[in-house]
Parts: C-alpha cells; sequence; structure tokens
C-alpha cells in the first residue's frame, strides 16, 4: 500500500496497549486491511478528518523532438488537477458483563476477586480484536465497491464498456473480460505490454460470481484444449493472469460488473491508520462490566478516470 501522508495519533485515554494480549491497537486499521488483503494494493491517503482535495499530476503531452543545439521546443506542460475525496465515520461497541466469563469454564482464567476490571481472558480478548477487524474489513470491501463503482457510473472520464451480460456466468465471463480489453486506452496497454511504468499496470477486479465463472471457464478451457497436468494450477485453486493482467477478487462488485485499472489508482482514505484509540475499552466498577467499542472514518474513490475501463450491461 503506498502513502501519500502519514499522521501518527495520541493516546488520552487510561487503557494501555497491552490489554489486547498480543495485539496493539494502532495495528487496528493495518488488521482490517490485511483481512481483506485487496484493500493493502490501493493508495492510502491519511488523515482526512472529513474531506480533502488530492493532487493529480499530469503531462499534457511527453514529446521528445529532434533538434540541434541552442534550441528549445517548449512542447510539455505540466498541470496538476485537485480532486475531492471524503470519508465517512463508522463505530462498532458492546458490554461485556464479568459474569459471562465468570459462569464458563474458562472463568477460571480470571484473576481471584470480584473487584477488578478483568471482563475477559487474554485469549478471549485477542479474539475479539480479531473479529471486529475481520467485520471492519468487510464494512470496509461493500464500502469500497458501492463508492467506486458509483462513481465511475458519473465520470464521463472512465472508459465504459458494454458487456450485454444481465447476468455473468463461466459461458460468458471470458466474452465480458475481452470486451473490457478492446476499450482499454494506449496508456492502459503499454503499462501491460511493459511499455510503460509497470508500477502502473493494470489488473482486471471481479465479483466473487465473477471470479468463480472466471476460474470454471478456465479450467474448461483447459480441460478441452491442453494435457490435463496443464490445469494443475487451475485445480489449486490459483488465478492465471488475463491477457498479460492480474485477476483481483473484490468481493463487494455486484455479479454482472467488473473493471480494469492499476491497483494503485484506486484510493482509501482514512483518519488515522495508526490510531491509538480505533478500537478501545472502559470498565465501569458498579456494574462489574466492561464497554468495549471502536470507531474509524473510511473513504474510497480513484485518481485518474481516464485509466479505468468499467464493463458492465449499459443498453
Amino acid at each position: 500500500m503506498g502513502i501519500l501522508d502519514a499522521k501518527t495519533g495520541s493516546n488520552p485515554n487510561e487503557v494501555q496497549d497491552h490489554v489486547w494480549g498480543d495485539r496493539s491497537r494502532d495495528l487496528f486499521i493495518d488488521a482490517m486491511v490485511k483481512s481483506a488483503a485487496v484493500l493493502n494494493r490501493f493508495t492510502l491517503i491519511d488523515g482526512v478528518k472529513n474531506k480533502v482535495n488530492v493532487p493529480i499530476f499530469d503531462i499534457s503531452t511527453s514529446a521528445f523532438v529532434a533538434g540541434d543545439d541552442c534550441e528549445f521546443a517548449d512542447n510539455n506542460v505540466a498541470s496538476i488537477q485537485e480532486k475531492e475525496m471524503t470519508v465517512e465515520t463508522f463505530n462498532w461497541g458492546f458490554k461485556n458483563c464479568k459474569h459471562v466469563l465468570e459462569n464458563s469454564y474458562r472463568g477460571i482464567a480470571l484473576k481471584k476477586g470480584q473487584h477488578n476490571p478483568e471482563t475477559m481472558d487474554v485469549e478471549f480478548r485477542n479474539w475479539v480484536y480479531d473479529y471486529f477487524a475481520k467485520l471492519a474489513a468487510q464494512k470496509a470491501l461493500t464500502l469500497a465497491g458501492a463508492d467506486l463503482v458509483t462513481e465511475m457510473e458519473a465520470d464521463a472520464d472512465v472508459l465504459d464498456a458494454d458487456t450485454n451480460a444481465t447476468t455473468i456466468s463461466s459461458s460468458n465471463i471470458l466474452d465480458a473480460m475481452q470486451i473490457c480489453y478492446q476499450e482499454m486506452s494506449d496508456v492502459m496497454l503499454s503499462a501491460v505490454y511493459g511499455d510503460a511504468d509497470r508500477e502502473f499496470k493494470p489488473a482486471i477486479f471481479l465479483g466473487t460470481v465473477a471470479y468463480q465463472s472466471f476460474q470454471i471457464a478456465m479450467a474448461e478451457d483447459f480441460a478441452t484444449s491442453m494435457t490435463l497436468s496443464s490445469s494443475d494450477g487451475i485445480a489449486e485453486g490459483r488465478i492465471p493472469t488475463y491477457y498479460g493482467m492480474e485477476v483481483i477478487h473484490l468481493a463487494s462488485l455486484a455479479a454482472n460488473k467488473l473493471f480494469i485499472t492499476a491497483p494503485s489508482n484506486l484510493v482509501m482514505l482514512t483518519d488515522d491508520y495508526n490510531d491509538v484509540a480505533a478500537i478501545d475499552s472502559e470498565y465501569e466498577a458498579k456494574e462489574n462490566a466492561e464497554y468495549l467499542w471502536g470507531r474509524f472514518k473510511l473513504g474510497f474513490s480513484y485518481l485518474k478516470g481516464s485509466e479505468i475501463v468499467l464493463g458492465q450491461q449499459i443498453a
């Protein structure tokens, strides 16, 4: 994940990091991102409270001309455009009463006595941390799919590809991907062929149904056109490249939608990637209960619409 701007957080709370066992609270967003591996490919913009103008650099022409000494050709123009991107605030919380663990056989793991702030053992606390990190990842994936496609559909710069497919299946997924491939710009194709910066090499993003359909279609192609040994990778679940591009699973994409772009062209925004209070807790002595909660900001967008192909049924 590329980081454009970093911002450190502070911890105003009395609860120390060690209360999460071998988990550090400042890694909660990191755990969320790594739980959904595709998010780790996005460009990260940190330190966004509500909205931010993101600079997008460009050169209008990139021509190299032959000329004699003492000649100057003013044929390149650099420009900086700004694009507004926003975040939303999400939170979760629950109340954990001491008696819940005491009433189970795991109660032996708690400290002796009633007047101590311990309501869960280290293993249970770590499980809670991981569980909510995974829930946050699921929310992030859902938000990413919805935000990105909504913005792409309204962006005139995005290259539209009519797949003419109401539903996606193994019988038409390869055709849909080829239609999108044929709509790619020269800049995108250059990155695929190795003529341009490979850092910006496009990838094909598919939802779950389309991704499964792609696996089945490729397995069928291998089975009919090559020896069985050639399909070992398919049988083991490895996803081959297609037209020289990586195929990436973005679970929240609708079944009949796909898009092609460089992963680094996609942007994830957050308030503080290393927020020490992204997950927190407070013990209420008179209730013998612990309150646990989390709060984070997320948003998704992209840098250049002209380097995205969105495939769906248009008519």
